[in-house]
């Protein structure tokens, strides 16, 4: 039988030192130099400020929330995915529209009718709440440009 590999490690020379130097410095929680130098970094790199969180369950709920998503609202999510990232979409009291998801990269598929419905609802923005969410999954990057 054939495997399919989920989020397979991609290691470098730099990760064996950057764990040595974690555990030297019993920094392996949410504080420490490497966590600060990440997140400064990345708040360079995209001239807003940056947290870093535990899990991407918790980056999508805390963006979910800073979209302003709330009960009743739509959330566009891809069909393959595991229920830990729709939680936050129901935590909100929002409700999750699943697309398909593309066979090569297993993202979300980007199709004629998602961007229409996208565009119809970037415009009813004003009376309803509906919130398109593109995220990379499990290391394969989303097709954010087309």
């Amino acid at each position: 039988m054939k495997r399919v590999y989920l989020s397979v490690p991609h290691m470098g020379g730099d990760e064996e030192t950057f764990v040595r130097e974690a555990f030297a410095s019993n920094q392996l929680s949410s504080v420490g130099s490497q966590l600060d130098a990440f997140e400064h970094e990345m708040s360079s790199l995209v001239g807003l400020p940056s947290v870093a969180l535990s899990s991407g369950t918790a980056a999508i709920h805390l963006g979910l929330r800073l979209l302003g998503v709330s009960p009743d609202d739509e959330v566009v999510t891809p069909t393959l995915t595991f229920v830990a990232t729709v939680n936050p979409v129901r935590y909100l009291g929002a409700k999750p529209i699943f697309v398909d998801s593309e066979r090569a990269s297993w993202n979300q598929r980007q199709t004629r009718w998602l961007e229409r419905r996208c565009f119809r609802l970037f415009f009813q923005r004003q009376q309803d709440h509906h919130h398109h969410r593109r995220w990379h999954a499990d290391g394969s990057e989303a097709g954010l440009c087309g």
